[in-house]
């Protein structure tokens, strides 16, 4: 069984409440406790490449629904839907720290990255822009970011 696989499957267990972790079949896997969707590691064969980090995906729990797909594809939709459930009413600064926190805590635990696409001052940059406009109200915003950038 390859060893980064595993440890995709075991930190994708630790997010509760919404996936548990369970010994199905003398394996650790994860159970989505929203669907039953159950991520299981991928077995590894003597020329296992080490890098490998694809897991087993059994949709809705069911045998015949199983297909091998990257575990950092869907370790990183199940870590941002972690911290957005876990995020609900916090500020969008703390919900952004609490991701990329835990981007760096998966790639310290399994050695391999979440796939996060975005720009870490966006948050912060939105939220000024939102402050200012709730101030000074959209035209007078727009007025200095035009005066701003020269147009």
């Amino acid at each position: 069984m390859s060893e980064q696989s595993a440890a995709i499957v075991d930190f994708i267990a630790k997010l509760m409440p919404l996936y548990d972790g369970e010994d199905h079949e003398r394996v650790w896997c994860a159970r989505s406790l929203e669907d039953g969707t159950l991520l299981l590691p991928q077995p590894g064969g003597e020329d296992d490449d080490p890098d490998n980090d694809f897991i087993r995906v059994r949709w809705q729990g069911v045998p015949e629904r199983e297909q091998v797909v990257s575990g950092s594809d869907i370790a990183t939709l199940a870590v941002v839907r972690y911290v957005e459930f876990h995020g609900v009413g916090r500020p969008a600064k703390d919900v952004a720290a609490e991701l990329a926190h835990l981007s760096q805590h998966f790639t310290f635990k399994t050695g391999c990255s979440l796939y996060l696409p975005y720009e870490p001052t966006g948050p912060d940059l939105v939220s000024a822009v939102r402050k200012a406009v709730s101030r000074m109200g959209e035209s007078a915003v727009v007025n200095l970011l035009t005066k701003t950038a020269g147009f």
